[in-house]
């Protein structure tokens, strides 16, 4: 599986697989991972309505 095809172990690919997200989080969380306000989410309702979405 994973040491097969990269010649990795399972705790070293979980290891880096934790220090990416852990980076992606602190370099794109402020602006993608923030609550959303009451204008986005009428906003966001208001567009999946057409598509049926509730």
């Amino acid at each position: 599986s994973t040491d097969e095809y990269c010649r990795l172990g399972e705790s070293t690919a979980l290891e880096c697989l934790r220090k990416f997200c852990s980076i992606i989080e602190v370099v794109y969380g402020q602006w993608y991972l923030r609550s959303p306000n009451s204008s986005y989410l009428y906003r966001l309702l208001h567009k999946t309505s057409h598509r049926g979405f509730p």
